[in-house]
């Protein structure tokens, strides 16, 4: 009877070493599958942040893309040299970020079922769709006389070179009381657009519509890809003064003064109005009404004209932002930036049409601060570009 006890003692404690493995192994599984699923998921926000990053930077070239995208990496705790990442391009045609890493995670309780480690690894990828971007410029007389036209220059010509030719294609528009095209839509468009912006002077009325009406034109007629992310980036230093239609049955241009004044007249053959002085009034020379405007109506129809244009660039799909300059305080209520009107016309929030393309608005209190709201723009753009 002895001998029969102890071999039932012997055959309970083989039982319960057995079971002990078995919740041991089955406790490390939750254990140890916990601290991999954390472990993952940091390594998934360092991998996910490093593609992002890679995306918005590649425009700077593959080596600073390849040095943000670590330092991201390690500011997410990731050692940047488990970082194995790839610059390609997709079947479409656009450049891709590839970003994965690995990282052995020692075992705790599973050591029991002889699992010693664990391989944690997490993949992102980042697209980078080609952009075709207008960029809309005001040099109307209003920007040299407040000194602000070399600043405005500056911050243009900084803001084109922040993209790539190789990604990117750009044109030039610019607008005072009537509009031109200076460069189409290009991929080569870095020394053109410099030396255009370099060539303006700061002379005329502000007719905003025509500026984006050109820039509209750009995206109907020129060489727009089937991917790319259309963006129109317009600038203006007042409001509208100037507005283009039919009156009269003739094609004219019809301009008023900058603070309050009669009608200042129009223009017949607007497509060849001087652009580096005030162009030769054709008629209606600072009189109370002129073609059944009066100065309030005027003013009315040279909002109108801009809001219109927007509307037309809005509903083709493209994205415009805009960008004021003005002293907010000056004693004319004509001088002070119509805010509202820069905001309709990005349609931020949806305040336009919630279902067109909803970009920003900004705005530069002094010509000084130009520079920083257009590298503020770009950014803007680039990080657009990877969502």
């Amino acid at each position: 009877m002895l001998k029969l006890i102890q071999n039932r003692r012997g055959a309970i404690i083989a039982m319960v070493a057995i079971s002990l493995v078995a919740i041991l192994g089955i406790g490390g599984l939750a254990i140890d599958g916990a601290r991999a699923y954390v472990t993952r998921a940091q390594l998934s926000r360092a991998v996910d942040a490093a593609a992002l990053a890679g995306a918005a930077s590649l425009r700077q070239g593959q080596a600073t893309a390849r040095e943000r995208m670590e330092s991201l990496a390690a500011a997410n705790g990731v050692d940047p040299a488990l970082l194995n990442i790839t610059f390609g391009v997709n079947a479409e045609g656009e450049n891709t970020v590839l970003v994965s890493a690995n990282r052995i995670m020692p075992t705790t309780f599973m050591r029991v079922l002889g699992q010693t480690q664990v391989d944690v690894g997490s993949v992102a990828e980042a697209t980078v769709p080609p952009l075709d971007l207008c960029l809309v410029l005001d040099q109307s007389g209003s920007l040299g006389m407040e000194n602000a036209w070399d600043d405005l220059q500056r911050a243009a010509k900084d803001f084109v070179d922040d993209f790539d030719e190789s990604l990117d294609q750009m044109g030039l528009v610019s607008f005072q009381t009537r509009a031109a095209e200076h460069v189409m839509l290009s991929p080569s468009f870095k020394g053109p657009m410099t030396a255009a912006i370099d060539n303006m002077t700061s002379v005329g009325f502000t007719n905003t519509g025509e500026g984006l009406r050109l820039c509209k034109d750009q995206f109907d007629n020129g060489p727009v890809r089937d991917r790319s992310i259309r963006v129109v980036v317009f600038f203006t230093d007042g409001r509208p003064t100037a507005f283009r239609e039919m009156l009269s049955g003739e094609d004219r241009i019809m301009s008023i003064c900058m603070t309050p004044c009669k009608i200042y007249g129009y223009y017949d053959d607007p497509d060849n109005l001087p652009m580096d002085r005030y162009p030769t009034v054709s008629g209606c020379r600072s009189v109370s009404r002129c073609f059944g405007y009066r100065e309030p109506e005027a003013r009315d129809r040279s909002k109108q004209f801009g809001i219109e244009q927007a509307d037309a660039i809005r509903s083709g799909g493209t994205y415009l932002y805009t960008i004021g300059l003005g002293n907010p305080n000056a004693s004319d209520p004509l001088i002070i930036p119509d805010y509202n009107y820069l905001k309709l016309l990005a349609n931020e929030d949806g305040m336009a049409n919630p279902s067109q393309p909803q970009a920003r608005s900004y705005f530069a209190p002094s010509a000084a601060e130009l520079q920083s709201v257009f590298k503020t723009v770009a950014q803007d753009i680039l990080v657009r570009l990877t969502h």
